[in-house]
């Protein structure tokens, strides 16, 4: 769900998006995603040498929020050292704008959620050609890039949307639910969430043949342009395609597009939701596997590090709803939950954002998201403190160390199994011990996330096999013999990683 401007309610005359390198999509499926990237011998070497997960579904994924695609593409160097397989941007679709607002954060990052058209271009994002280019830099690093696609609703003035959608018919009616813009919602009614106009937005009609064709020939296009993946914004507000009684075409339409990973906003805890069949909708149409936000175990995640209680037994359950551990996109906040109104995550400090992500990215299960807050805002400070505007890169936790790290060690130890417990007489301290059972010390690895004190580990049993493990973080080791940990300890108030590296690594870290 996204904020909406006040007043844009009313069908008031604005400006109906940048026209930035509009290009109207073509319905030719030209590209294939996975023959160009995993099928390419170029693109492999370059994944390898960056140690990046073969399978997108896999790896850790940079929600690059609000970044241009100009900026993500002078970033792409330190984005492949800093470990991630998969970069996030913004919505590309042209938008509503204020011009007023500038390229401010407060009251105007929520524009980027609200299309005007299905061509490529905003004044947050860039152009088209700038699309191009990120792609094919992105490439050249073994990176995959996934666009937020808004495929849900348009923007809420009428007045705004471009003449190639003005069609009273691609959209629902605004009748369909009570509200002055058909917007009141009752979550337990699957028929209301999916057919209503979510905070007045201007619903698509999903039914309409025309506008899943519209929608498709948008998403073909980007794939033709380099894009390997989509995140389908409020995913759970367009219906199953046999859910109502009556079929539905959109999705069978649309997610046949080229892409090799698509994955849906579906915010758990709705009655009536199916959030397994959305997981499998998403999975079935891509060639490299799809799923859904965990929503809930963010949740959970962000309970266990504002209360320092890092028990084993809660947050080895990630609520999975049914679905296999290759369909989740995980992490400790999502830009809803740090950006809206609410400010459900926006006070968490530098050091739980730390302790969270040691938390996710270390697990076995999903393709960790990691979401780049603005420069200087949140956590003791305001949630936009506006030292770095729309388009700019954020701050410098991305690349901190311990996530860095994390990084990498969620990349090698993918396939591995995992083990949590928690540090000897310390609740404050869990330990994600991932093993591959084959003798070889150097497959397996522990991340440490230690809220509490120093805490000896000398006689705790482990999973893991013999041998010494460096913390690639703090320095120090663990030994390991015949099932044990025989020397070494849990760093207090700190994130340790202890695995092997094959090489030294040179990677320019930032500590926040």
């Amino acid at each position: 769900m996204r904020r909406v401007a006040a007043g844009v309610l009313a069908l008031a005359t604005a400006f109906g998006g940048m026209a930035i390198g509009a290009t109207t999509a073509t319905a030719a499926t030209n590209r294939d995603s996975y023959a160009d990237t995993l099928g390419d011998a170029t693109f492999e070497a370059a994944r390898q040498r960056y140690g990046l997960t073969e399978d997108m579904s896999h790896g850790t994924i940079l929600h690059a929020w609000m970044w241009s695609f100009n900026t993500i593409t002078a970033n792409m160097k330190d984005i492949a050292e800093a470990g991630y397989t998969s970069i996030q941007t913004e919505p590309m679709s042209h938008i509503k704008t204020n011009t007023a607002n500038g390229k401010k954060f407060t009251e105007n990052w929520y524009y980027v959620y609200q299309p005007t058209s299905t061509s490529i271009g905003n004044f947050v994002v860039g152009t088209q050609d700038d699309l191009k280019r990120m792609c094919a830099e992105a490439h050249k690093y073994g990176i995959r890039i996934i666009v937020d696609v808004v495929a849900n609703h348009f923007t809420s003035d009428w007045n705004a949307i471009d003449s190639s959608w003005k069609d009273a018919s691609l959209f629902h009616k605004r009748s369909n639910c009570s509200g002055a813009n058909g917007d009141n919602i009752n979550y337990g009614n699957r028929w209301q969430v999916t057919q209503c106009h979510l905070l007045g937005l201007w619903d698509i009609n999903t039914q309409n043949q025309t506008a899943a064709n519209k929608m498709k020939e948008f998403l073909v296009q980007a794939v033709n342009d380099g894009v390997d993946g989509f995140r389908f914004d409020a995913a759970k507000h367009v219906e199953l395609p046999d859910e109502l009684g009556e079929h539905s075409v959109y999705w069978d339409t649309i997610l046949e597009n080229g892409a090799q990973y698509q994955y849906g906003e579906v915010l758990q805890g709705d009655s009536g939701l199916d959030y397994r069949a959305y997981a499998n909708l998403m999975t079935n149409h891509s060639s490299r596997g799809g799923g859904n936000t965990a929503s809930d175990y963010g949740r959970t995640v962000r309970s266990a590090v504002k209360s320092r209680n890092l028990s084993a037994g809660s947050l080895s359950n990630m609520s999975k709803g049914g679905v296999a551990d290759d369909q989740l996109v995980t992490w400790v906040e999502s830009h809803d939950n740090y950006a809206n109104g609410d400010k459900e995550s926006t006070y968490l400090t530098n050091d739980q954002l730390r302790f969270g992500w040691a938390l996710v990215a270390s697990r076995s299960a999903g393709a960790p998201l990691y979401f780049n807050r603005p420069v200087g805002s949140g956590g003791t400070n305001p949630q936009f403190a506006e030292v770095s505007q729309l388009g700019d890169a954020g701050d410098g936790m991305w690349k901190d160390k311990a996530v860095v790290q994390v990084n990498k060690f969620h990349n090698k130890m993918d396939g591995n199994a995992e083990y949590l417990r928690n540090c000897p007489n310390n609740g404050s301290c869990l330990m994600v011990e991932r093993y591959a059972k084959d003798g070889q010390s150097a497959n397996d690895g522990v991340v440490i996330t230690n809220m509490g004190g120093d805490t000896s580990l000398a006689g705790t049993a482990t999973t893991l096999d013999d041998g010494t493990y460096t913390d690639q973080v703090n320095g120090g080791a663990i030994t390991v013999s015949g099932g044990k940990i025989t020397a070494g300890t849990a760093k207090g108030n700190a994130v340790s990683a202890y695995y092997s590296q094959e090489k030294a690594e040179q990677v320019a870290y930032v500590r926040l």
